[in-house]
């Protein structure tokens, strides 16, 4: 299970790491460029953010599994976070894609901030969640030999 709270982490360091370059693209770069790199940002992480929540349908829940109730239906925490990721970078290529310039300037950094609030989320959840693998030691007497 250390594996999977490993690939937790990554994927929201990941994100934080985008959001960053999609600020700082949007605050340093001209217009032109910042169409590029939103582009290009937007499509890797919305198929990194669907790849994920692929992969997080064919994992085993533990005690401790942080998950939401809707609708009588639990959506596990990780889920929910790489889905709005997702959603947000489809938002990233369609701003990029169909609005000018300026407007998309000003988008890709709105678009930095929500991804960045929501890597931080992320790892502060990573970092308080009490999910664990419990390991039972059972005691027997051997027959003598």
């Amino acid at each position: 299970m250390k594996i999977v709270r490993r690939q937790r982490f990554f994927f929201n360091l990941g994100a934080l790491g985008g959001a960053v370059l999609l600020i700082v693209a949007a605050v340093a770069f001209g217009p032109g460029a910042v169409k590029g790199v939103g582009l290009g940002i937007g499509i890797v992480s919305c198929s990194l953010s669907l790849l994920f929540v692929a992969w997080l349908v064919h994992q085993r829940h533990l005690i401790g599994y942080f998950e939401f109730q809707i609708l009588g239906r639990g959506l596990g925490l990780w889920s929910v976070l790489a889905g709005v990721m997702a959603s947000v970078a489809i938002w990233q290529i369609v701003g990029v894609a169909v609005f000018t310039p300026h407007v998309s300037r000003w988008l890709t950094l709105a678009n930095g901030l929500l991804i960045a609030a929501l890597a931080c989320a992320g790892l502060i959840a990573h970092e308080i969640c009490t999910e664990r693998v419990v390991h039972v030691v059972e005691v027997v007497e051997r027959p003598k030999a």
